[in-house]
């Protein structure tokens, strides 16, 4: 039997609950077995990555063995637009009344036609690509620098991104690109990042998982994790964050009320994780637990 880690039981959890999720809408969906035979590849490729580490001791091994989980995490967060309409239909129309109650506006609208200048769009798309360095950042400092809080930490990201997706399992929104008509759905001009932001988009991107924004809250529990443990990289990326905060409505890819949802909800997702973290600890399963703790 393949020695299970904390951040194996993590994954395995969410790919059964998300799997059985699936079968709940089946009837609904025209990819079922295609979302399916994608499941069996990805638990294959996973069962291998366990098995190489827990017979070759080698770094990077060990490295891909405890980021798998945020690698997969993009297609676990498309994923979702397949599932989400189990309870609501799409909430956008709520989201954008509570939008004019509280600005008066469509900020996601108005600040994209206020700042039409191609410089400032390049900040903004650029601010928001920095989500992805921001988490290859974090992963790498972690890992290099603080080796024995690198487990812990990778636990930490990975829950909270699942949870993130629970969440957009039963919050089904879109975002203004996807919900508003043409030409209020027409993206800000820039010179470079608006076309790899728009190929992402193209690819990757789906009528899911607006509210709460995990680019804003991802982004907030890096910061959070980093504080303590990393000063030197909060330092540095904090400005940047700040700036992933307003790229995010600027593109139109969120509401102001999914940024908002995302700073207030960031906190109790990564109390949530830690909690998820200590119960697997006393579980005292894990081959590495030991030496991990003779460490600390």
């Amino acid at each position: 039997m393949l020695p299970l880690k904390r951040i194996d039981i993590l994954f395995f959890t969410y790919l059964s609950i998300s799997t059985l999720l699936i079968f709940i809408s089946w009837n609904s969906l025209n990819n079922s077995w295609q979302l399916i035979l994608i499941r069996i590849l990805i638990v294959l490729s996973v069962i291998g990555i366990i098995y190489l580490d827990s017979k070759k001791k080698q770094a990077f091994i060990y490295f891909l063995r405890q980021i798998y989980p945020v690698i997969f995490s993009g297609y676990f967060y498309s994923e979702t637009v397949f599932y989400n309409k189990i309870i609501f239909n799409n909430l956008d129309s709520y989201l954008v009344d509570i939008e004019y109650w509280l600005f008066n506006m469509q900020a996601s609208l108005e600040f994209a036609a206020y700042f039409s200048n191609k410089l400032f769009s390049e900040l903004m798309y650029f601010s928001y690509f920095s989500f992805y360095l921001l988490i290859l950042g974090f992963t790498l400092t972690i890992f290099f620098k603080k080796k024995v809080l690198f487990e812990k930490a990778i636990f930490q990201l990975s829950a909270s991104l699942y949870i993130f997706y629970f969440i957009f399992s039963f919050i089904p929104s879109a975002g203004p690109q996807f919900y508003f008509s043409y030409p209020d759905n027409i993206l800000p001009q820039a010179y470079f990042f608006d076309h790899i932001m728009h190929f992402i988009q193209r690819t990757a991107e789906q009528p899911t998982g607006a509210f709460p924004s995990s680019h804003v809250g991802i982004s907030l529990i890096i910061l959070l994790i980093s504080r303590n443990i990393a000063p030197l990289f909060y330092k540095i990326f904090w400005p940047i964050v700040i700036l992933i905060l307003f790229s995010t409505v600027y593109i139109k890819a969120h509401y102001v009320i999914d940024v908002i949802g995302g700073i207030i909800i960031a906190p109790f997702i990564l109390y949530l994780s830690n909690i998820l973290y200590q119960i697997l600890n006393k579980k005292n399963l894990y081959p590495y637990d030991k030496t991990e703790r003779s460490k600390k």
